[in-house]
């Protein structure tokens, strides 16, 4: 008997992998439920924010995924705006890896990269903005 036909293949591997990234998903966003950010000390705070004193890409993001959660979809987006509409997409992006499925080619294309890139640099920026319209982009 072949001792190396009784090894799971690359596919076993993965999703297990899988199922081991949903539960610590799973379980920090237990905590994000459970634990409000905008009122704890004990989460992270960002470097940019606190060193640079500008707002990055990620800013607001536990504020808006505690306000997601909890069924707040205002609050959410006045967070951190580009986590909620990038959302669909991030999920999709779990389910089809989490199930073998390569999703759409659109979304794997070196384009789409560079236009995300491109995207979350813009958002950056124009979060940083001291002026009407741009000042609800900053997590408040």
């Amino acid at each position: 008997m072949d001792p190396l036909a009784a090894r799971p293949g690359p596919e076993a591997h993965a999703r297990w992998r899988a199922r081991v990234l949903g539960l610590f998903l799973f379980a920090g966003l237990l905590v994000v439920f459970l634990v409000d950010p905008a009122t704890t000390g004990w989460y992270p705070v960002c470097p940019s924010r606190v060193f640079l004193n500008f707002y990055c890409p990620g800013c607001g993001t536990l504020r808006a995924t505690h306000r997601l959660l909890h069924g707040d979809l205002p609050g959410a987006l006045a967070m951190n705006s580009a986590l909620v509409l990038a959302l669909p997409f991030l999920l999709y992006g779990m389910w089809a890896s989490s199930t073998g499925r390569a999703g759409p080619s659109w979304m794997r294309s070196p384009r789409a990269g560079w236009g995300i890139l491109a995207a979350l640099v813009a958002y950056t920026v124009l979060r940083n903005l001291p002026w009407e319209p741009f000042v609800w982009l900053a997590p408040h």
